[in-house]
């Protein structure tokens, strides 16, 4: 079940995101590890100086748009890039 946090502020931690809400949260030199497990929500929070790490499933996706990239030619940049700018327009991918 995921556990909701509210206007709480983490200084220093090591955060593993899948499975958790965050609501209005400050993070002050935090390590923020996603895995790809469980759906995240990040709402209205602040990050100060804090690194981002992919782990399990998480970077093996990434990895793999990265191999798409750079090793399937013109037509995996475009899917890429296309892959990018619907996230910057909010549209949320086919499941």
């Amino acid at each position: 079940m995921p556990e909701r946090h509210e206007n709480k502020i983490f200084d220093d931690k090591i955060i593993q995101l899948d499975g958790n809400h965050y609501v209005n949260c400050t993070f002050k030199r935090c390590k923020l590890q996603y895995g790809g497990l469980a759906t995240v929500s990040l709402e209205n929070c602040n990050f100060h100086q804090c690194s981002w790490t992919f782990t399990d499933a998480a970077a093996r996706t990434v990895n793999f748009m990265e191999g798409l990239y750079h090793g399937t030619g013109e037509g995996g940049r475009e899917l890429i890039e296309k892959t990018f700018d619907n996230i910057r327009k909010g549209r949320i991918p086919e499941h």
